[in-house]
């Protein structure tokens, strides 16, 4: 099969989790012998697009750029002013909204991230090249769907459920740091424009299907596909990791670890630190006892630095991807009970989890594997394990899905 994959966020390089979700989704595919064709759109999500090293990843040919064209007046009539209007009159609405006070106030339009030339750009690529599957990411991009051929299949990867996304965030220092949030009907109409859904945990495959109410489209997990290829060695490290981007939900949560767990943690060892690396780095101010390392381009380099991974999170959706990486390095994991969301008892052989606002058993925990690097290795060989399992089972998936399975 041709496959091609739209979206807004750049494949490479993996430097955040929804980068490492897409890079590793696409070579998944084409390891399965498929070929497979990036589209990016170019939107004010992302700003570092490079079309060089997207073209040494997917190939000559398999790469395409789409941006937003101010054409004439009339050339945007009917579908680009029908589009700017329902977003426009909903804007409207949203700013009475949040004057009064309303929870609607919070929502997004379902295409506000949309814009006519996707849609035109990506049924012309799938005529010119004989696409058979079109992958979108993020429901904000599904009406990419909209007037492809019958015979293609339509697969909307998630990433996250955003059905009321905000909800987690009202109450927090940056109410508006969810980023999209939608009513569940209005998430349900992204679904419908897809042939099958893809959920990346099966806690939200099962709301979804229950949203939908057994009605089409199929839903199935897939989660994210670890490289296994970077397995960490050397466990004489002592000190521990944080890996992030910098989105609200790590911000919030790494600062409440910053003033309940890590002073804690240093009182017994000052000469343990924290390492932070990602984009992470930029949202927190510099303190005693914090190495930042900033964006990492091989993520075996942060790893081997700190053999040990904290995910002290406590607000978002979705399944924690430096969890997942951190099974993929064969290190273990302190989390909180929010952090493990979407990982079942299962692939938990390498994670110690502490109940959220524990801030005394996060630390002992750490202070615990810091201190024993043959406890370390023993953790991080059993969640190495769990990550071949993983892997086993998402390639799986992902093959009954492009078979039509």
């Amino acid at each position: 099969m041709k496959v091609a994959f739209v979206s807004a966020i750049p494949a490479v390089p993996a430097t955040e989790g929804n980068r490492s979700r897409i890079l590793q989704l696409t070579r998944a595919v084409r390891s399965l012998g498929h070929e497979v064709h990036f589209v990016y759109a170019d939107t004010p999500i992302a700003t570092d697009f490079d079309s060089a090293v997207h073209e040494a990843e997917f190939g000559t040919g398999r790469v395409h750029f789409i941006s937003r064209q101010r054409g004439s007046f009339k050339s945007r009539l009917v579908q680009d002013m029908a589009l700017e209007a329902g977003f426009t009159a909903f804007r409207a609405i949203r700013k009475v909204h949040r004057l009064l006070g309303h929870d609607s106030g919070f929502y997004n339009y379902l295409d506000e991230f949309y814009y006519p030339e996707i849609g035109r750009d990506v049924r012309d690529i799938q005529r010119r090249e004989g696409i058979d599957a079109v992958i979108v990411e993020y429901a904000f991009h599904s009406r990419a769907f909209l007037g492809l051929p019958e015979n293609v299949l339509r697969i909307l990867d998630t990433h996250d459920s955003f059905a009321d996304r905000h909800k987690a965030f009202v109450k927090t220092a940056n109410k508006y740091g969810y980023w999209f949030s939608v009513p569940p009907r209005v998430e349900c109409k992204a679904f419908r424009r897809a042939d099958v859904v893809v959920a990346i945990q099966e806690e939200e495959e099962q709301a979804f299907r229950q949203r939908l109410g057994g009605e089409p489209p199929a839903v199935a997990t897939v989660s994210h596909i670890l490289d296994l290829h970077a397995r960490v060695e050397d466990f004489s490290p002592s000190d521990f990791l944080f890996l992030g981007s910098g989105n609200d939900a790590n911000i919030i949560s790494l600062n409440g670890f910053l003033q309940n767990v890590l002073p804690l943690v240093r009182a017994r060892r000052p000469d343990v630190h924290l390492v932070l690396a990602g984009s992470i780095c930029g949202k927190i101010e510099d303190r005693e006892g914090v190495i930042k390392l900033g964006r990492v381009d091989d993520l075996k380099d942060a790893f081997s630095r700190a053999p040990l991974s904290i995910n002290p999170i406590t607000l978002g959706t979705g399944i924690n991807i430096k969890l997942l990486d951190a099974l993929a390095a064969g290190i273990p994991t302190v989390s909180s009970r929010t952090g493990v969301r979407g990982l079942s008892e299962r692939y938990r052989n390498g994670v110690v989890v502490i109940e959220d606002g524990d801030h005394q058993a996060f630390a002992e925990a750490i202070l615990r594997l810091t201190s024993g690097k043959g406890l370390r290795q023993e953790l991080g060989n059993r969640a190495f394990e769990d990550a071949l399992e993983w892997n086993r089972q998402q390639m799986m998936v992902l093959e009954g899905i492009l078979n039509g399975k």
